[in-house]
């Protein structure tokens, strides 16, 4: 019976052929060949390698129905032939800067194709008489980095390396910076073997958490240091939020090198960000020092809290609303466990100030996220027991002043309080006031306790007026020839607003009206008499936003809460104007609204803080417009809230509690609470999360054509045009209607309802506190 043996693959039979050769040739006394195993690419030298003649293995052949074996193939005498791998003269070549890019290069004579086309200096260029190394030491400049910048490793997205700046920072308008190296190319010249190690060390890989501390290169270098700081006492300082720092000290410590690394750094960075100076690295600057402070989070300090209150603000104007909450935590934490809540006689009059007004910077911030919710506040107001801060001459002067305390004592001396003393008050009110109306809207007071709470307030402020000295009460005047005219404007819109957040609740239709049961309890004339009070301070409001624009430097930096005003400010008159069906009301109000509008335009262009407020006001500004335009002749009137459906992602109760306004960057931070993958198998959790996605479309689809012309757009709630702003156009017929926004899910940002009023049956008896 005829045996097939297996016939060995060419390339087995030739290596075992080889191999038993070189075990010959090394019996014989013959130098070995270790070139001979392994593949060579083609070398300049080539040439010049040793004339030998090494013995390389036949090809075999497979003959049908003879069995080959590996003793037998072994034992085939190896007839000498020239050596397949190495290159002579007539072999294609390659320059040493094509090797150093590991390209292909075409071996061209004189300049390759790549050389010629980069514009390069081709190794065949050399002189005859020029080694290799001399020809190494002019490597080929690098056109691209070989790792991202810093900007982009902070954020974790692909950075494309281009020099000098990457195409992401100049999108974005960031400074763009490269971390040092960490192995540099020796002065001297390279060998021909070093240059394939030449390129790929120059630059080392880092990975994306390899910045522990600010790079020695990446710190403001002493002049810009100076001019930032100097910036932000001139621009920053006058807002009641960032007037923590001592002017002469910070100086100081910036002169003598001492000032601690984060606080520079943040500072540099605030000032950088609000002022466009978009050539400077900022956004690493504030890596860098939130880095630092992370690294010593069980150490706080002074001057780290300073720093972290500084990367909140930060990461408030740059969008990093989810990140700003969190920190903002951490700052609350720092300042208690430093017990800054209260007060230390021990210290010096500057020290006590100073930490004052650190905590009460840290107090303002809350009504960036909780707008009045207490379970978001970072500092409750029974927790304070600091005075209120002094005036700007005494802090400067480091004296020491006795003010009143957050609530107001009948008998304390109205003069020593200052206009940061009495915003702060004014802040305190505000707060209240927004819980009040939660309580209105869930239907937890009684008509004659809504009255009370209204007087009682109307009287806080009123004497909150009376307080003030001649210089401090509201005119034109007195705006143009304060010190702080930025801080004296704010601190009137607010005292308007504190009306105007009381009174809306009575403007029948409005979405910010109580609901209709609470006005059908209250005396139609009553309603009426606050429903004007409402329209005059609004008014007043848009008279000291004109006043600002005309009268005071329009490159000035204003606090948010600016912008809030003139948005409630607008929304009101052109509601109150559209109600009385009056064409001249109607066009005047508009106008009103479009100063108002240019103003947020204007001062926060950049701002992602106050972005959605533009954006819609903007989008009712335009539905009214065309109503006007159609002279539509019905009056508008934004209809109740539609019921609550459950939402399957957030809590009910928390739903029916938590009513976040648009003024809320919370409502805009989009955090989810996935309990619900807490019970769900794997593999029931994707079945279960296409199933959502899959229905979730639908629901989101039909309620867009739903809601366009039946929800209310309520002040409370986030506009649709931070989600889907591209696809929306105002409605010529409903587009001045605040119904054509979304009434959002207060976590989620998504469409939802069940954000409005209370879902029945889980209200309850709410606390005071709410």
């Amino acid at each position: 019976m005829l045996k097939f043996g297996v016939l060995w693959p060419h390339a087995s039979i030739e290596r075992v052929v080889v191999a038993d050769e070189a075990r010959r040739q090394k019996a014989a006394g013959w130098t070995p060949m270790d070139n001979i195993l392994r593949p060579l690419r083609p070398v300049e030298g080539a040439s010049r390698a040793p004339n030998r003649t090494p013995v390389s293995a036949p090809a075999p052949v497979a003959v049908p129905g003879q069995v080959a074996t590996a003793a037998a193939t072994a034992a085939a005498p190896a007839a000498p032939s020239p050596a397949p791998h190495i290159a002579d003269s007539s072999k294609r070549q390659t320059c040493l800067q094509c090797r150093v890019r590991k390209v292909r290069c075409d071996g061209r004579h004189k300049v390759c194709r790549n050389c010629e086309r980069l514009d390069f200096e081709c190794s065949f260029q050399q002189s005859p008489g020029q080694s290799a190394a001399q020809q190494g030491s002019r490597l080929p400049e690098r056109r691209r980095r070989m790792q991202a910048c810093l900007s982009c490793r902070s954020k974790k997205i692909r950075c494309l390396g281009e020099l000098p700046e990457c195409s992401n920072c100049v999108k974005k308008g960031l400074g763009c910076a490269y971390p040092e190296p960490r192995k540099r190319l020796p002065a001297g010249g390279l060998g021909q073997g070093d240059s394939y190690t030449a390129a790929s060390t120059e630059w080392e890989g880092q990975s994306d958490l390899d910045v522990a501390g600010p790079a020695p290169d990446m710190a403001p270098d002493p002049e810009t240091l100076n001019g930032l700081v100097d910036d932000y006492f001139r621009h920053l300082y006058p807002l009641t939020s960032y007037a923590f720092l001592h002017k002469a000290t910070v100086v100081q410590r910036c002169q003598d090198g001492t000032i601690d690394a984060p606080l520079k750094l943040a500072i540099c960075a605030i000032v950088a960000l609000l002022l466009r100076r978009t050539a400077l690295c900022h956004d690493v600057w504030i890596q860098q020092a939130e880095q630092v402070i992370l690294q010593q989070l069980g150490q706080p300090s002074i001057f780290r809290l300073q720093a972290l209150l500084l990367i909140v603000r930060y990461r408030i104007e740059s969008g990093e609303f989810p990140t700003a909450f969190m920190l903002a935590a951490l700052a609350a934490r720092s300042a208690l466990g430093l017990r800054l809540n209260f007060e230390r006689t021990e210290l010096p009059p500057l020290a006590q100030e100073a930490r004052r007004r650190l905590f009460w910077s840290l107090f303002i911030l809350d009504d960036f996220f909780c707008v009045g919710l207490r379970e978001f506040e970072l500092c409750p107001q029974e927790t304070i027991h600091l005075q209120l801060p002094c005036d700007e001459e005494l802090f400067e002067a480091g004296q020491y002043c006795r003010t009143g305390m957050l609530q107001q004592d009948p008998l304390e001396v109205p003069a020593t309080i200052g206009l940061r003393g009495v915003s702060l008050r004014l802040v305190s009110i505000r707060r209240e006031v927004m819980r009040f109306k939660r309580r209105v809207g869930l239907q937890e007071m009684q008509p004659a306790s809504i009255a009370t709470s209204i007087k009682r307030f109307e009287q806080q402020l009123k004497v909150l007026q009376a307080g003030l000295s001649p210089s401090e009460q509201y005119s034109v005047f007195n705006l143009v020839n304060c010190k702080l005219p930025v801080q004296f404007t704010m601190l009137h819109l607010s005292w308007n607003q504190c009306f105007c957040d009381m009174y809306r609740l009575f403007l029948d239709g409005y979405s910010e009206a109580a609901p209709s049961p609470v006005l059908a309890a209250i005396h139609p004339g009553n309603r009426e008499a606050m429903q004007q009070k409402c329209l005059e301070h609004a008014e007043n409001n848009v008279q000291i936003v004109s006043d600002f624009w005309n009268n005071c430097d329009r490159t000035s930096i204003l606090e948010r809460d600016t912008a809030v005003c003139a948005f409630e400010a607008a929304r009101i008159i052109m509601f109150l104007a559209s109600v009385s069906s009056s064409k001249s009301l109607m066009d005047t109000a508009i106008r009103k609204a479009t100063l108002c509008l240019d103003v947020i335009t204007h001062f926060f262009t950049h701002s992602a803080a106050t972005r959605t407020l533009r954006n819609k006001l903007e989008r009712i500004i335009g539905g009214y417009s065309a109503r006007l335009a159609l002279q539509h002749k019905e009056a508008l009137r934004e209809p109740d809230p539609p019921e609550p459906r459950p939402s399957d992602r957030i809590s009910q109760y928390a739903s029916s509690r938590q009513k976040l306004s648009v003024q809320s960057l919370l409502l805009q931070s989009n955090f989810v609470d996935d309990s619900d993958q807490i019970t769900i198998s794997p593999v029931a959790r994707v079945t279960h999360g296409t199933r959502l996605d899959e229905e979730g479309c639908g629901i989101v689809q039909n309620d867009t054509l739903r809601n366009t012309t039946d929800v209310p757009g309520m002040d409370d709630r986030m506009s649709l045009d931070d989600v889907s702003e591209e696809t929306k156009t105002p409605n010529a017929a409903e587009g001045g209607e605040e119904e054509v926004s979304f009434d959002l899910n207060p976590w989620m940002g998504f469409p939802g309802k069940d954000d409005v009023y209370g879902i029945p049956g889980l209200s309850g008896g709410l606390d005071a506190e709410y």
